[in-house]
């Protein structure tokens, strides 16, 4: 039976450090105490009232400024007196659309504002940057 014995004092007792794994879990708790909420939230929207008069959403208009400076309203290359034309007839509208300036990632940074403070100067509100595309 000398195969069976147990000697206390050479067997060292080896633990598990517990630590990291509460970390762990901490965190997914309050990940997910965080998104449960998001996920369950609804928002019910009632459009029964206007069936025939609703505002019809209009496209915006997209402004690109390549890195040689070039212009392009919808596409289309313009110049800066055509830039400063449009937008004075954008901002005149009732609602006018929302206007979106995307620029290339090497464009000069004072192409983009003298176009940004040309949309400023027309008295448009709703403007928005794209990322650039590289």
């Amino acid at each position: 039976m000398a195969a069976f014995t147990f000697d206390r004092e050479s067997v060292e007792f080896q633990q598990i450090n517990v630590t990291p794994l509460v970390d762990v879990l901490l965190v997914l708790l309050v990940i997910f105490m965080i998104t449960v909420p998001l996920l369950t939230h609804k928002l019910t929207l009632d459009f029964s009232h206007c069936a025939k008069d609703c505002p019809i959403a209009t496209d915006p208009v997209t402004l690109s400024i390549k890195q040689t400076g070039e212009l392009y309203w919808n596409g289309i290359a313009i110049n800066r007196g055509e830039l400063e034309r449009n937008l004075s007839l954008l901002s005149r509208q009732n609602d006018p659309p929302r206007l979106t300036l995307r620029a290339e990632a090497r464009t000069r940074y004072e192409r983009f504002t003298e176009v940004l403070v040309a949309a400023k100067n027309a008295n448009l509100s709703r403007i928005s940057v794209e990322p650039a595309m590289f």
